[in-house]
Order: C-alpha cells, then structure tokens, then sequence
C-alpha cells in the first residue's frame, strides 16, 4: 500500500465512520497532527475523542481496548508499534489508521491502513507527522488546506529544517502554503525569538549559527550591538529583530558575517534562512516560535490549550504564560545538570536524573545539551528520568558526525531494551525508550558496549 492509497482508504473508511478516537503524541509535531485531525474531522460531523500520549506503550492500548469506536486514529506515533496495533484491532474489530513517518517496528498488516513516507521509500525526515496528517485533511476535504500551516510548525518542530531550510515533501508543503497565501516566506538571520525575544538576547542563545565572542555571553551581546549603533529598546520596550529596520538587519547581517570569518568559522556567509509568518485571528506569528510554544504545551501537559490556540479558539496570551513556566522549569534543570556533572565515556554522556528531572523534560533537555556546548565533546547523550509509572524513561540524542559514521539510535535503543520487554522509537538521530527502574547502570554499560561495537 503506497502513500496515496493508504489515503484513499483512510478517506473511504472515515466517510463510513461515526467516531474516531484520536491519539497523537505530546511534542510540537504531534500537537499539530493532533489539531489537523480534530479540525478536520469535526468538519466532516464525526464524533471524535482525542488524547495526548507520550509513547504509545502496552498500558495505553489496553485502556483503548475499553472504548468502543469506529475508527482509532493514530497520528505522529504508531508505526513503531504495528504488533501493539495490531493486538488492538484483533481485540476491538475497529479500523485502525496510522499518519505517522517514523519508521515501522515491521511489515504493515493489510487490517492497518498505514500512511508513512517510509513505506514510500522516502526519507522519515523529509515529512512530519503533521504533514501527513494534513494529506489526510486535504484528501478528505479541499476546504481543509487553510490547515497547511500546522504541516510547516510541526515539521520544524521535529528539526526537519535543517539549517532553516525545507526538503523533501516539506518543500512542496511550504511552496504550497505560500502560493495559496496561508504563510509568507522571507529569508533572514537565522536566529531565533525573532517576534519575541530581545535581540541581545537571540545573539546570547545562537549556536547555530554561532557568533565567536558573542554566543552564551549577553553583556557581549549588549556591547556587540551597541558597537553597531543599534538600540537595545524603543518605546514599546526591548527591541526584537523584528523590530529592526532594514538598515539595521543589514549592519547587523554584515558584522555577524565578518566575526565569522575573523574566527574562521566554516562557512560564514551561512547565516541566512527561512522564516516563515502566520497570520492567526489577526495576529502575526512565527512559525518557529509557535513550534516551541507547542512543545512547552505539551510538555506541560496543557496541550488542549496549544490547539485551541492554534486553531483560534483561545487567546495565545494563555500559551504565553505556559511558555513562561516552560522556561523556568529548563532553566532549572540545566542549572542542575551543571552543578551535577553527567558521567562522561570515551562514547557518550549519561545524565542519570532519577526524580530531578521530570519525565515530559528529560527528550528536550537532552536535544538542548546536544544542540548547545553546555556537555562540550561531540558525543552522544542519554538522559535517564524516572516515570510516575515506576520506570525510566531514556531519551538519547546523537550528533549529525556520529550517525554518519553508521549509529542509529533508534536500532540501539530497539535492540537494548528488547531484554526489558520494551521497544525503542524515534530516528537515527533521536530515539528514546523505557526500561525499568533499577536497571540503569545496566543498561548504561550496554550503551557503552554497544557504542564502543558500533562506533570502532
């Protein structure tokens, strides 16, 4: 079954259908998978039922078992669970529609309609979930292209911009979106907070691209824009780079360029990318931002506020403030894993957090250290948290010079945890998985052999 036959199928099946159960998953992606579905489906009169899930894990699917429905839809997760997909269908005599690009855990039985890149021989990064969601919406409806956007904030929520720039299907999205005037598309400064962050601020956090003498120290971020002629405030307040005038951006361009090049920075014309502006009940928004504000909604468990903002229905005042305790709560955990030292390898680095980091943040504050120099050595990072459940959850991060030397995450993490009856997920790059509780050294030593096998 190709991508768009699964589509067709999916649409037939949802034309038959009363309810639809919706689950999706808790990040930025999911989130607006999640608000793709529930829009369009509503649009169409079905009755639907939509949750939010970390991972889809044995104990979830026996709580679906209970529930009685036409169709479960799963997006932005599923297909790394076909056998637990397949349990459910046997149990439940219910369709069951996967819109998913991460890549199947095994050959999709013919009872799943199973929509994924992957089965397409594309790449799982080149499309998102919410992506694949919207083919579904649009296939389901044409009206439902004014959606479009939530395929663009979900890709970048999942990193599939790499150096701000689309590929793939993602492309055609984003020239799609564009030409139907749903997003405007502009090059600029890739930094990021452009509508809402301080632009001595933005400087302060930029590591890619990173600005020699000016990344991770504000009062040189201060001094460097002030050597520029550019004012810090105006009389609204901070000054955004938004905010900046054209002569600005360009002085500011130009001498981010020359530290580059003063430093010898490798390629330091590439500072440019695209942005992407959404325009929701009248108000300008940044499609990079609003991908971080959906992610803190989820991981704050407030992801029925996210997509009712981003559908419209509520005020992005009330995301705002879950942004801001969002912020708090990494700045808090960052604090703690610089005064507590994570176990360093020849391999990797362990941050064996137990109840010190709260399971929804142990995937961010992982992707954070391995993006910024806060663990500096280019290795591998695994973040180990302890869940309500009475597990550990294990989120690992890879750098783009390890994968390319053979390392998946995503076939390390099936492989080790296959022992503990449990099932990674995620990519080559970014994968996580549960183990249990107690079995952390254990499982850290076979990260170090499997590493040491892998990577000699």
């Amino acid at each position: 079954m190709n991508l768009f036959e699964g589509l067709d199928k999916a649409v037939e099946e949802i034309g038959k259908a009363e309810s639809v159960r919706l689950v999706s998953h808790l990040d930025a992606d999911g989130i607006s998978a999640a608000a793709i579905a529930l829009s369009s489906l509503t649009r169409a009169g079905k009755h639907v039922h939509l949750s939010i899930r970390r991972q889809l894990t044995p104990e979830v699917v026996e709580k679906l078992k209970e529930e009685e429905t036409d169709i479960f839809l799963f997006t932005d997760l599923g297909s790394g669970y076909i056998e637990l997909l397949e349990d459910l269908q046997k149990e439940t005599g219910s369709m069951i529609i996967v819109c998913d690009h991460h890549i199947p855990s095994k050959e999709n039985p013919p009872e799943i309609i199973h929509i994924n890149p992957v089965l397409e021989n594309r790449s799982e990064d080149e499309i998102s979930g919410a992506g694949v969601a919207y083919l579904l919406a649009e296939k389901l409806d044409p009206r439902n292209k004014d959606l479009i956007f939530l395929a663009i904030v979900g890709a970048i929520g999942d990193i599939q911009d790499e150096n701000w720039k689309m590929k793939g299907l993602n492309k055609e999205i984003v020239e799609k979106a564009v030409k139907a005037g749903y997003i405007k598309k502009e090059k600029g400064i890739r930094l990021f907070g452009r509508m809402n962050r301080p632009v001595h601020k933005a400087l302060e956090y930029s590591t890619n691209p990173f600005i020699p003498g000016v990344s991770g120290d504000e009062s040189a971020a201060i001094q460097f824009l002030s050597s520029l002629g550019i004012e810090l405030k105006n009389e609204e307040g901070w000054k955004t780079l938004n905010d900046l005038s054209e002569e600005e951006t360009k002085k500011l361009a130009s001498a981010i360029i020359c530290e580059r090049i003063r430093e010898k920075e490798t390629s330091p014309a590439e500072i440019f990318g695209e942005i992407y502006s959404i325009d929701i009940n009248g108000d300008s928004l940044d499609a990079r931002e609003m991908a971080t504000s959906l992610n803190a909604c989820g991981r704050m468990e407030q992801s029925s506020t996210g997509i009712l903002s981003i559908l419209g229905a509520r005020s992005f005042e009330d995301v705002n403030c879950i942004v801001s305790g969002y912020r708090r709560m990494i700045t808090k955990y960052i604090k703690w894993i610089k005064k507590n030292n994570p176990q360093e390898t020849d391999h990797a680095f362990y941050i064996n957090a137990g109840d010190q980091i709260h399971e929804n943040f142990i995937g961010t504050i992982t992707t954070i250290c391995e993006k910024s120099s806060i663990l500096d050595g280019n290795k591998v990072i695994f973040g180990l948290a302890n869940t309500e459940d009475g597990k550990v959850k294990v989120s690992a991060r890879s750098p783009d010079e390890v994968v390319e030397k053979g390392l998946s995450l995503k076939e390390m993490m099936d492989t080790l945890t296959k022992k503990y009856d449990s099932q990674g997920g995620g990519h080559a790059a970014a994968a996580g998985a549960f183990i249990p509780r107690g079995k952390e050294k254990e499982f850290i030593s076979a990260c170090e052999k499997y590493l040491e096998d892998k990577l000699k």
